[in-house]
């Protein structure tokens, strides 16, 4: 059991800090009050029914000047400007300390070198559980209750935070001792002793201790479990973020780091729950990824688990968290704290509901137009497309982008959506193999997946056998075809095509001739083999007891597709894959392969920078960090300030821009991105003029192998673009570019736009005239 502790932050989202995105959000299961501005009253009084009071807690965002008038603490680390600094620790931090003491009235402190954990995100938390525990449950809502926080890190948010709104107890564990000893600390602090038992565990230990606690059983699990499977998994995962974190984190590895990460963390204690089963009533965990969520769920079906609960914890418009529980018991949850997932494609991860919609009518109302009505509401949710399966009259010519923006929803790894556009690619190419294969057959009969063409189609005579006596018969007679000898003996290609025009023979090779008897040829046995040739011979269809013709090539027909057996299916899929893995491996050692790229420092002079080293798959804003770097080492503009080295250690990579040429670079791209793309700017000149195919295995840009077997760095004159024009490549201070944009050269860059033919721009200047040179 490696880390039973708070979750790191991982790829579908910034770090797991608080951040001004991640404040102003909505409680999971219940709607705050939307009309009122977050008062920031404090908490209410003892005694009273403060369930109200805690549901429209951080409805809105916070006013980070009213918490500074309050708090002199938070008004130290506050900006003049009314924000807050997120890449500070100490003020996430210190925000953190704040909003316990103002909106809940507790008091806890933290180490430096432990996460910080962000209150809303930590209060949406209590407030689902909140939801499931009333909801199932005969009693009235604030019983007193058994919690256990598994993993319940130095701050012990969980146990104080539900104990501030109902009178709960919880048993708090945890694996780390520095983690322990702040844990206690805060439960003193807070006046929690009689209320919250702090437990140390060891990595074996079971995750639930009901024999350690002196408990027979416990009303509700929570966790936080470590997202990352090692600390190279860490790194490796905040390296890949296409921008910087956007808040501090101050987490531990043993905090981040779980073998398996947290789907084999919630695992394991999918697997303790169904030992002790209904001696926990709900078993619930937070999820940081939504794949880990569909794994965790899948899980939970194998097990025959169906009375479980999905919700999803929105934090402003950038990280998203999940939710999921379970449980033995026979009651469900109300419909909002199980079905809490917005979003029409992952409803087939959600419970089945437990609410139906009753229509009561008085008696003397007809039920005629209710029934059309209902009627009407079920054809329309067949006809949508998001509701359930698409209608024939539904355009299914969809774009990428569209069938993209169905299949993914909220953030997910770039890997994934690489994949997910892959398969939606290859989708869309095997579709117009087929409508062009069905283009040139006219008449071919319609597959099980495409709507059959009534036009093509005859309407039947019911009166044919009526008529046939008044001579109308004669206009439906077939045209005769030329009789065709039957072979008497078969060889299995006339066997075959017997079987698709007419009455199935099937043809049974004699012995050879008995010793001095016959002359040796093969005899042929023939029998009529099925009840349908029968009944064709009875109505007519045959004569002489000879089979029908069968039917001849038709000349109009072009090439017709082989017809693909599951097997041929599948090693297509086969092939398919290992191309793609493949292009995936091409792919990742054309991205490892390291560049230099010279550049100048530009405040209306060039002012030489130098050469960075950096890999083709590395984003813009690493070049503009690893530029910032010399920028410091270089003193660039020492010779108007003096503290030159200082400057550069403070600024950020979003105040510096990269301009390539005339072109301004978005912090956010790759260079791969343009290397494979072999994207021009104006002039049709290449904007990064690099190889895009992959390095050699004797001498790889990415490290070259000597003899002996040793990998060593190539030097940096030998790196490909190290020979550019230094001037072609930009570090611009934004301040200096939003002053000066209206001044030569600065008015002439413009900003990257994909979707732009810069090959045909013509250039103009601010007055809309056309200039007389091209650049």
């Amino acid at each position: 059991m490696a880390g039973i502790k708070r979750k790191a932050p991982d790829d579908d989202g910034p770090d797991d800090q608080p951040s001004a995105d991640l404040l102003p959000q909505d409680p999971p299961t219940r709607k705050p009050e939307r009309g009122k501005p977050h008062s920031r009253l404090g908490p209410p009084a003892p005694g009273v029914s403060a369930d109200a009071y805690f549901r429209q807690l951080y409805g809105s965002g916070p006013d980070f000047r009213s918490l500074a008038r309050r708090d002199a603490r938070f008004a130290a680390v506050a900006q003049s400007n009314g924000q807050l600094d997120f890449s500070d620790p100490a003020a996430t931090m210190q925000l953190t300390k704040t909003l316990l003491k103002i909106d809940f009235g507790l008091e806890i402190d933290l180490p430096d070198d432990r996460l910080c954990p962000p209150v809303p995100n930590r209060h949406n938390y209590i407030l689902w559980l909140k939801e499931l525990m009333d909801s199932t449950s005969y009693e009235q809502p604030g019983r007193k209750l058994i919690g256990l926080d598994i993993g319940t890190g130095a701050s012990c948010i969980y146990p104080i935070l539900g104990t501030a709104q109902r009178p709960w107890h919880f048993v708090a564990t945890d694996i780390d001792t520095k983690s322990l000893g702040y844990a206690e600390k805060n439960v003193r602090l807070n006046r929690l002793d009689e209320q919250v038992r702090v437990l140390q565990r060891k990595p074996a230990d079971p995750l639930i201790p009901l024999d350690d606690a002196g408990v027979q059983s416990i009303d509700f699990t929570m966790m936080n479990p470590p997202f990352y499977t090692s600390e190279d998994d860490m790194l490796s995962s905040a390296n890949k973020k296409s921008r910087p974190p956007m808040s501090a984190c101050t987490g531990a590895p043993v905090e981040m780091v779980c073998e398996g990460g947290e789907v084999a963390h919630v695992g394991r204690l999918l697997r303790e729950s169904l030992v002790l089963r209904e001696k926990v009533q709900w078993y619930t965990s937070m999820v940081g990824k939504l794949s880990s969520l569909e794994t965790l769920v899948d899980q939970l079906v194998e097990k025959g688990i169906h009375n479980y609960a999905v919700t999803e914890f929105v934090q402003g418009n950038k990280t998203r968290r999940w939710a999921l529980g379970w449980s033995f018991t026979a009651m469900r949850p109300v419909e909002h704290a199980a079905r809490g997932m917005k979003a029409l494609l992952w409803k087939k991860i959600l419970p089945h509901p437990v609410t139906a919609e009753l229509c009561v009518l008085p008696p003397d109302r007809p039920v005629d137009d209710v029934v059309t009505h209902i009627r009407d509401h079920h054809k329309s949710e067949m006809s949508d497309p998001s509701r359930g399966a698409a209608s024939r009259f539904t355009p299914q010519n969809q774009t990428t982008h569209e069938r993209l923006s169905t299949n993914t929803v909220g953030l997910v790894a770039l890997s994934d959506f690489r994949k997910r556009r892959a398969e939606v690619l290859e989708q869309q190419e095997r579709e117009a193999r087929e409508a062009a294969a069905t283009a040139t057959r006219p008449n071919a009969t319609t597959t099980n997946n495409s709507t059959p063409d009534r036009s093509l189609t005859a309407t039947p005579n019911n009166n044919a056998n009526s008529s046939a006596d008044d001579g109308e018969g004669d206009k439906l007679k077939k045209r005769k075809r030329p009789r065709r000898a039957k072979a008497l003996v078969s060889f299995g290609d006339d066997e075959e095509e017997e079987e698709e025009s007419g009455p199935r023979v099937i043809s049974v090779k004699g012995k050879m001739a008995k010793k001095g008897g016959g002359n040796g040829n093969d005899e042929s046995v023939t029998r009529e083999a099925s009840a349908s040739a029968e009944d064709d011979m009875d109505q007519g269809k045959t004569k002489g007891g000879k089979a029908a013709a069968k039917f001849g090539a038709n000349s109009s027909v072009g090439i017709v597709p082989r017809a693909l057996t599951k097997a041929a299916l599948r090693k297509e899929a086969a092939e398919r894959e290992a191309l793609r893995k493949e292009f995936l491996l091409l792919q990742a050692a054309v991205k490892a392969t390291e560049i230099a790229i010279p550049f100048v420092f530009y405040d209306g002079t060039n002012i030489p920078g130098g050469v960075v080293r950096v890999k083709k798959g590395d984003f813009v804003w690493l070049f503009l960090d690893k530029g910032r770097k010399v920028g410091a080492q270089l003193r660039v503009g020492a010779d108007k300030s003096a503290n030159a080295r200082r400057d550069w250690a403070r600024v950020s990579v979003d105040d510096l821009m990269l301009v390539r040429g005339n072109m301004i670079i978005p912090h956010h791209y790759e260079f791969y991105f343009f290397i494979i793309n072999k994207t021009t700017g104006p002039g049709d000149k290449l904007l990064f003029e690099y190889s895009s195919e992959a390095p050699t295995t004797t001498n790889s840009a990415a490290g070259g192998t000597s003899t002996a077997g040793l990998s060593r760095a190539p030097a940096l004159s030998e790196l490909e673009g190290a020979l550019d024009d230094p001037t072609l490549t930009k570090v611009v201070d934004r301040r200096w570019y939003q002053r000066n944009k209206h001044i030569y050269p600065a008015n002439l860059w413009q900003n990257f736009d994909p979707e732009k033919d810069y090959s045909k721009d013509i250039r103009r200047d601010p007055g809309g005239n056309a200039f007389f040179f091209s650049g």
